[in-house]
């Protein structure tokens, strides 16, 4: 099978198992085995067959060893159930055909199930005994009451009767239940399709079949014209690219959010163009020792080890010698071998990917925005790292990037815009030994108005500390001893290493997480009950969207008072064209989501922002664009908390800056001076006439 189609019967059959044991070990949820089909609809619908077979077979299984024969035939029932209904949705056609094959298959089930009694004695023994006890405790409960004995005298012979005529009261209550389960599989299904329309049914980094024995050798790579497009009815990503990557090369890819640099990796990477060509000496071995390696924008996605150390080497094949302790040394992760991957900073997971990826000794490797949550001098240690890859082991490298300095350091730049290979390279693209400015454009004035704490406090931690897992082996002790006070109106700055603690203290601000010592109050009340007061942008952005589309999505958390108007004004605010509003939130690039966030919580008007990383992914004007809104609401009295790595970008919103280490404040280091800023302005570049947005970089 596929990885797509793996993953489906790893998640898919997982759901339906726990549906059907929830139904069988807990008397008054047995209504929970309704929805138990509906996962194994999906995968029937978005699968081949042999998918929905494998989930079946594993379901069943699992299902056996948990809650005995019972629930294993039941999961055989829901996969009939399942594939019936996926099928027919999978062949687009409508509720008549479900009811006339509701009107055939049911009975067919029902059957089935008197069938396999009838075989199985003694589990037809133990199921009318327990049939035989439920009801007769019925009846006794009735028998209680003086005026309900005839009642109870009906429900025992009731009883009596099910059990003589087992056979027929099995058949009718298996064809209503498969009658039942199919009207409801049908109509959750419907919801569930829609939802994931513009999620690719396939793997978006499948590479086709490659055997284990086919040749890996990925280089040189010769794409020409090559153009690419998710769904055969939808728009093209990329258009007639044409570009060669060859060993010992240094490639940055920039470009705007959304504007192809993602999926052009993945046809590097090995997917198949819908046009043009893409020639190699042999398979991509996407993942292989020896081939392609691929790190992802959210390297949280492709973490498969418990531990930090056994992720470094998951998948490789036997044989291969890794120094697991000298490789995550050389990615800053020195030490940390025996530490849980999910106690990881964002940061420190983007390293752990780099890692995981040199371990597999690739030709070639690509990078995709992995030092977006590093802090600047992990952010210098990873560019030097892949910058020297290429002599020192030859090993061609191709970087994402919206720094300039990162894209500077390449051997080439290729220039992406709304998916096409532009002959220019972006203006903001320049070498420097400071990359912590918004490149390409001018940083906002800072504010008038700032005010110094001491003003009216608003957030107030007071000893705060948390711990993960406490007790355990495994606790981790994020924060300790914070006290630190948001005063309103006013802008902070959190800095810190990756580990540091940021993310952690940013959930306690928003109520999120409860402190493990110490209090965290919004206006003197704890603020874990005043959830939504004190607004927060996490720092994976998908990991916040709900909706189906953008608008939905702002709606929802602004409020009821906000309507289509607020949504095109908070859309603008954001540097995203108002059009926008209409799109499906999967069909969005990660840049683009961040922004979404940020609209939304705009629109919801709280006391206090927390933004985590929010110029994390985002394009350098889109960055320009959301560092002058930070600014504008800061001069409109919001209260904004930053945690943020691009210190010298937010200078002229905030007007204060502490600084975590190893979870606790310490004083922040000295200001640098002014830096020398490379600037563009609109007179100097007629290309830059034209609003930003018209020119793509929103879409």
């Amino acid at each position: 099978m596929r990885p797509m189609e793996m993953a489906s019967v790893a998640i898919f059959g997982g759901l339906t198992v726990a549906a059907i044991v929830v139904a069988a070990v807990i008397p008054l949820a047995s209504a929970v085995g309704l929805v138990a089909p509906v996962p194994l609809a999906l995968v029937a619908a978005r699968t081949r067959p042999r998918a929905l077979i494998a989930a079946s077979v594993a379901a069943t299984g699992v299902s056996f060893a948990m809650a005995g024969t019972a629930a294993a035939f039941s999961v055989v029932g829901s996969a009939l159930i399942g594939g019936l209904v996926g099928n027919t949705k999978r062949r687009g056609r409508g509720g008549a055909s479900i009811a006339l094959t509701g009107l055939v298959a049911a009975p067919l089930i029902g059957g089935v199930s008197v069938l396999i009694l009838w075989i199985l004695v003694p589990l037809r023994n133990l199921t009318l005994e327990a049939l035989h006890n439920t009801v007769g405790g019925l009846a006794n409960l009735l028998a209680e009451v003086e005026s309900l004995t005839s009642a109870a005298d009906t429900v025992r012979s009731l009883g009596d009767s099910m059990v003589d005529y087992w056979w027929i009261w099995v058949w009718v209550s298996g064809t209503v239940g498969a009658a039942l389960s199919l009207a409801v599989a049908w109509w959750l299904l419907g919801g569930v399709i829609n939802r994931l329309a513009d999620v690719p049914a396939e793997d978006t980094l499948d590479a086709g079949r490659v055997g284990v024995d086919d040749a890996v050798a990925p280089l040189p790579l010769t794409l020409s014209k090559v153009g690419f497009r998710y769904r055969p009815d939808g728009p093209w990503v990329l258009s007639d690219i044409d570009l060669t990557v060859r060993a010992g090369e240094f490639v940055a890819v920039v470009g705007a959010n959304g504007s192809g640099k993602s999926t052009l990796v993945k046809v590097m990477a090995g997917r198949a163009p819908n046009s043009g060509t893409v020639t190699r000496p042999g398979a991509a071995g996407l993942g292989r020792h020896g081939g392609t390696a691929l790190v992802m924008q959210r390297p949280e996605t492709q973490m498969l080890g418990s531990r930090v150390a056994d992720d470094v080497v998951w998948g490789l094949p036997p044989g291969v010698e890794v120094d697991v302790e000298a490789l995550l040394a050389e990615v800053g992760l020195d030490g940390l071998g025996e530490r849980e991957t999910s106690d990881l900073s964002g940061g420190q997971q983007q390293r752990l990917a780099v890692a995981a990826a040199l371990a597999r000794d690739p030709a070639l490797l690509i990078a995709d925005e992995v030092t977006s949550m590093v802090d600047p001098d992990g952010r210098t240690e990873l560019l030097t790292l892949l910058a020297d890859l290429p002599r020192r082991r030859g090993v061609a490298v191709v970087l994402i990037t919206h720094r300039g300095a990162e894209a500077a350091a390449a051997d080439r730049v290729i220039h992406l815009d709304h998916g096409r290979v532009m002959p220019e390279t972006p203006h903001w693209v320049r070498a420097s030994d400071r990359d912590d400015e918004p490149p390409g454009a001018a940083l906002p004035a800072p504010v008038a108005g700032h005010r110094a704490p001491g003003g009216e406090p608003l957030l107030v931690l007071d000893q705060v500390g948390y711990t993960y897992l406490p007790g355990s082996p495994w606790q981790v002790e994020a924060v300790h001893d914070v006290d630190l006070t948001v005063h309103r109106g006013e802008g902070l700055l959190i800095v810190g290493g990756n580990g540091s603690g940021k993310t952690t203290l940013a959930w306690i601000m928003a109520g999120l997480l409860a402190p493990t010592t110490g209090s965290a109050t919004l206006s003197g009340k704890p603020v874990t009950d005043h959830v939504g007061e004190v607004a927060l942008a996490f720092q994976h952005a998908r990991l916040q969207l709900q909706k189906q589309t953008v608008s939905d999505e702002i709606m929802a958390a602004g409020g009821v008072e906000v309507g289509t108007a607020e949504v095109a004004r908070v859309l603008e605010l954001v540097g995203l064209p108002r059009a926008i509003a209409a799109r499906q939130i999967d069909s969005l690039s990660g840049g683009q989501m961040r922004r979404v966030v940020l609209a939304g919580l705009v629109a919801r008007r709280a006391k206090v922002l927390v933004l985590d990383e929010p110029l994390a992914g985002v394009d350098p004007y889109a960055r320009a664009e959301i560092v002058a809104l930070l600014a504008r609401l800061r001069a409109d009295g919001m209260t904004i908390v930053i945690i943020s790595h691009d210190l010298a970008e937010l200078e002229g919103v905030v007007s204060r800056r502490v600084q975590l280490t190893n979870g606790s404040v310490t004083p922040p280091p000295p200001r640098p001076g002014p830096p020398t800023r490379t600037v563009l302005r609109q007179q100097d570049d007629p290309a830059q006439q034209t609003d930003l947005a018209s020119r793509g970089w929103g879409e």
